[in-house]
């Protein structure tokens, strides 16, 4: 069983710019995508290659490192729940990067996860 190394709060910031890399991720491969109606094969490499989406595939990269780093700081039964919450965030900033309408029982999604982070990381 992995013990917890270099305390609680430091293993839990990691986690947060975990989820924090990844919705940069996420927000950079829909800017990648906002522009390009993809009709073909090409038109995916052209988004694929292009600055926001190589920029949005290098977050990941680095968030996958920093996952495996954080697995050997905690057990994945406490680190895994706060990943949950890039799905809020990602809801949060579609709404205020890119107006994207949300419906309420998305919102009620959110909540919950939220509400369920908050429990699971008690």
């Amino acid at each position: 069983m992995i013990e917890q190394r270099g305390g609680l709060m430091k293993n839990i910031m990691l986690c947060l710019l975990s989820v924090a890399v990844l919705v940069c991720g996420q927000l950079l491969f829909r800017y990648a995508t906002s522009e390009i109606e993809v009709l073909s094969l090409s038109d995916l490499f052209k988004i694929l290659f292009s600055p926001y989406a190589m920029i949005a595939i290098a977050l990941y990269a680095s968030a996958t490192l920093l996952w495996i780093y954080i697995l050997t700081r905690m057990p994945i039964s406490h680190a895994y729940p706060i990943q949950a919450l890039a799905f809020p965030l990602v809801v949060i900033f579609s709404v205020l990067l890119f107006q994207e309408a949300v419906p309420i029982n998305r919102w009620i999604g959110v909540v919950v996860i939220v509400l369920g982070v908050i429990i699971a990381s008690k």
